[in-house]
Order: structure tokens, then C-alpha cells, then sequence
């Protein structure tokens, strides 16, 4: 048995998700605050619980897709639906731009680890003694290449 598709179900289901979205939003600062503070102890806590709330949004979502398919052959049912009711088309807007958000402060997280991990192995990489040659400006403001070697820069 199935649970009836109509608006009110539908709408719950989407509000389900668009809190879920909320609450993910709010983690992912809260890591973003960890990342950019280097309060790395706290990560494993905050990772953890992200994978559980994508988790329960990912099942949020194959719920409501899978109560809407159930109760139509036709595969434009969804659009149908959306348009029929604005409330409803308001409510799934709203859902994709909180998703959108989270993804795009995801990427942001994303990029404070990369720059982090990048610094770290340049520090690393001057402190094992090896060469790295970096980008730099004369004092006529020309590109030089230039290797770091040991806590010295040579051109």
C-alpha cells in the first residue's frame, strides 16, 4: 500500500526535505568556521553528522519521487503536479535553491581544504629541503621563476 498522492502529502514531504536542507546549511558553516579557524578536532564530529543529514536527504527524496511515480504512469506527472498547485511549485523552488546553497558552500569547504592541503605540502616540501619553484616579481615587476630551497629563495 501507498501513501495517497495529493498536495498536502506531497507539500509535507517537501518541507521534510527544505528543513533537512536547513539544518545541512547550518553544519556546512559550521565546518566552514572549523576549516577557516583550523579547529581541525572538530571535524570528524561535524563530517560525520553531514554524511547522516545527505543520507536523510537523499532518502527524503527518493520518498517523495517514489510516492509520485507510484501513483502515475505518466512521466510528466511531477511537472503536472507542480504546476496544477503554486504553493507546491513555491515550496519546491524554495527546496532547490536551499540545495543549491548547500552545494555551493559545500564547494566552498571544498576549496578552503584545498588551499589548506596546498600551503601545507609547500611548508612540507620546504622543510624536507626539496625545490619548489615559484612565481615571483622582480623589482621591475617582471616573472621570475624561482626555487625555494631549504628557508631560502633563489632566483
Amino acid at each position: 500500500m501507498h501513501t495517497p498522492l495529493n498536495t498536502d502529502n506531497i507539500k509535507r514531504l517537501i518541507d521534510n526535505e527544505i528543513d533537512l536542507a536547513n539544518q545541512l546549511q547550518a553544519l556546512l558553516q559550521k565546518e566552514h568556521d572549523a576549516l577557516s579557524h583550523r579547529y581541525f578536532s572538530e571535524l570528524p564530529n561535524i563530517i560525520e553528522q553531514k554524511v547522516a543529514l545527505v543520507e536523510s536527504l537523499d532518502n527524503a527524496s527518493r520518498m517523495r519521487i517514489q510516492i509520485s511515480e507510484a501513483n502515475s504512469d505518466d512521466a510528466r506527472h511531477w511537472q503536472k503536479l507542480l504546476a496544477s498547485d503554486k504553493t507546491l511549485h513555491a515550496s519546491f523552488e524554495v527546496l532547490q535553491q536551499e540545495i543549491n546553497l548547500c552545494q555551493r558552500v559545500n564547494r566552498i569547504n571544498e576549496l578552503v581544504v584545498n588551499r589548506s592541503l596546498k600551503a601545507t605540502q609547500r611548508v612540507l616540501g620546504i622543510l624536507r629541503g626539496s625545490s619548489l619553484e615559484q612565481n615571483l616579481y622582480s623589482k621591475a615587476g617582471d616573472k621570475v621563476k624561482a626555487k625555494a630551497i631549504g628557508s631560502y629563495v633563489s632566483a
